[in-house]
C-alpha cells in the first residue's frame, strides 16, 4: 500500500529589497541578540535575516553585502552556520550578492571558534573578514567600522578600474 503523501507546505513570504534600500550590511543574531546589538553599535544600515522565517518571511537583497553571523553547535562543523543564514544562502539572488562574512563566537569553543566564518567563506568563496567574540568590544566596533569603510572603497575603485577597462 503506498505512503499517505504529505501535505504541501505553504510557500514563505519573500521580502524583496529594491537596490536603493537595501543595506549593504546583513546580519543574524538568535534570541539572545547578541549579534543585533554589535550590528547596531556599527551605525550603518543593516537588515536582518528573519529569526522565524515561517513568521517572519524570508529576505532577498538586491546589491552587494557583507553577511555578520554568529557560531553555533558548541564546535560541531555540521552545526555551525545557522539554519536561517543557509536559507538565506541557498537563495541564488541572495548568494551571488555576498562580498565577505564577519564571525562572532565564543573563545570556549576552543579551535572552532568563528567556525561559522571558514564554513561560509569556503561556500560562498568569499574572504572572511573579521572575527569577534560574543558582543564584541569598543575596539572592534572600531576595527569592524573602519574595515568596511576600507572593504567598500576598494570594492568601488575595483568596479571603476574594471569599467574603465572594458569602456
Amino acid at each position: 500500500m503506498p505512503a499517505p503523501h504529505e501535505p504541501r507546505r505553504a510557500a514563505l513570504s519573500v521580502r524583496e529589497f529594491a537596490a536603493a534600500q537595501s543595506p549593504d550590511l546583513v546580519f543574524f543574531s538568535s534570541v539572545s541578540e547578541n549579534t543585533r546589538r554589535f550590528v547596531d553599535q556599527l551605525d550603518r544600515p543593516a537588515v536582518r535575516v528573519p529569526l522565524r522565517p515561517r513568521v517572519e518571511g524570508l529576505i532577498r537583497v538586491a546589491r552587494p553585502f557583507v553577511l555578520v553571523v554568529p557560531t553555533y553547535g558548541g564546535g560541531a562543523r555540521s552545526g555551525a552556520v545557522p539554519k536561517q543564514v543557509i536559507s538565506f544562502l541557498n537563495d541564488p539572488a541572495n548568494r551571488a550578492l555576498i562580498r565577505g562574512v564577519i564571525t562572532a563566537g565564543n573563545t570556549n569553543f576552543g579551535e572552532h571558534y568563528c567556525l561559522a566564518g571558514p564554513v561560509i567563506s569556503a561556500k560562498c568563496r568569499v574572504p572572511e573578514l573579521y572575527r569577534f567574540e560574543l558582543l564584541g568590544t569598543l575596539r572592534d566596533i572600531e576595527h569592524v567600522n573602519n574595515g568596511l569603510t576600507r572593504f567598500w572603497e576598494q570594492a568601488s575603485d575595483n568596479l571603476t578600474s574594471t569599467e574603465r577597462k572594458t569602456a
